[in-house]
């Protein structure tokens, strides 16, 4: 059988609990439970398996649960998930640059980076409770796209493709094509466990 993946353990016996990873280029960002955010340096050895890791900064002052991370790196920040709100940091310092105060409540988010000929453009969905949040990114702040659309469901996961977003709930997966007008469709791609 062909393994795809090979696992290689790059950090051991880290003293804080792991929530959520991000990585860009040579960098892996490690948001933890106490609300640490650790800034690691990975190199690959050459012709070998082994990684030089290196912490290059830590960050004490989130002070909260750090749930979920994304880089964009183009813009230069970070998106993150504390304690059921969206914030956004520079990517540099970890200085706060905004927060979104609609999505408080917040459980899930997932960022979009569309690359056009002109310039690359950034959008978000958040799941709030029952409820789907879409926002663009513009002079350093998030602007909602459109109302509140109602799911079916708490999300449990999310991920764009293109221009739609599949939502994973509890027992079914729907596929959500938001359009160029900001009108929303869904479609209901499988179901788990009964009807």
């Amino acid at each position: 059988m062909h393994d795809a993946y090979e696992p290689v353990p790059i950090l051991e016996k880290l003293p804080l609990q792991i929530e959520c990873l991000a990585a860009w280029e040579d960098w892996l960002l490690v948001g933890t439970k106490p609300g640490h955010l650790l800034l690691y340096r990975i190199k690959k050895d050459a012709g070998t398996n082994r990684f030089e890791v290196t912490l290059e900064k830590s960050n004490k002052n989130f002070s909260k649960k750090i749930q979920q991370l994304f880089v964009v790196s183009q813009y230069k920040i970070l998106v993150s998930l504390l304690e059921n709100n969206i914030h956004v940091h520079d990517l540099l310092t970890f200085q706060q640059i905004t927060v979104v105060s609609k999505a408080r409540g917040a459980t899930l988010f997932s960022c979009d980076l569309q690359s056009s000929s002109s310039e690359a453009q950034l959008r978000m969905c958040v799941a709030v409770k029952k409820k789907l949040q879409l926002y663009y990114w513009k002079d350093r702040e998030f602007h909602e796209l459109q109302g509140d659309f109602a799911a079916p469901d708490i999300p449990k996961s999310m991920a764009w493709c293109e221009n739609s977003i599949c939502v994973g709930f509890k027992r079914d997966y729907y596929l959500i094509r938001v359009s160029q007008n900001c009108s929303i469709r869904n479609t209901r791609l499988c179901v788990f466990g009964g009807t």
